[in-house]
């Protein structure tokens, strides 16, 4: 099981059971209290349970795609263009600031970031402080928007 919170409107939280993880999108940076201090810039990375990969994009700026649990997750930007996308895969949640992204990625759960407009997605809109997954199966089958607040 793990947790998603939003600090801000360009950082996502993700706590899982060995590890809490900070990803700013617009900082390009990684924070989970480690000793070398924040990580910038792409590459592999294993915190504890969490494997997140950032990935540099054409107009500047990462995504990163992190696994927790079998859950793939994508936090993207909006400077992400279409064929950056290609890089992220698959991912069950998308953290965005950019609409257009959705029906790319198609995920299960977008999360909106930064001041995305989300009316635009068809989905059924959840508001919530965080978003708790226990596991795969607990992903919806049809995809929803989680503001979280």
């Amino acid at each position: 099981m793990f947790e998603i919170e939003l600090k801000n409107s360009d950082e996502m939280t993700i706590k899982a059971k060995e590890r809490v993880v900070n990803i700013n999108v617009a900082q390009s940076t990684v924070d989970s209290d480690l000793k070398v201090g924040r990580i910038g810039g792409s590459g592999e990375f294993e915190i504890g349970d969490i494997t997140i990969v950032g990935t540099s994009l054409k107009e500047g700026g990462i995504m990163y795609r992190v696994d927790v649990d079998g859950i793939k997750i994508g936090i993207v930007g909006n400077t992400a263009k279409t064929e950056d996308l290609d890089n992220l895969g698959p991912v069950d949640i998308l953290g965005t600031s950019n609409p257009k992204t959705v029906p790319i990625v198609e995920p299960k759960i977008v999360i909106p970031m930064g001041n995305m407009d989300f009316a635009e997605i068809k989905a059924s809109v959840k508001v919530e402080k965080k978003l708790k997954i226990k596991s795969t199966s607990s992903l919806p089958t049809v995809m929803e928007v989680w503001k979280l607040d």
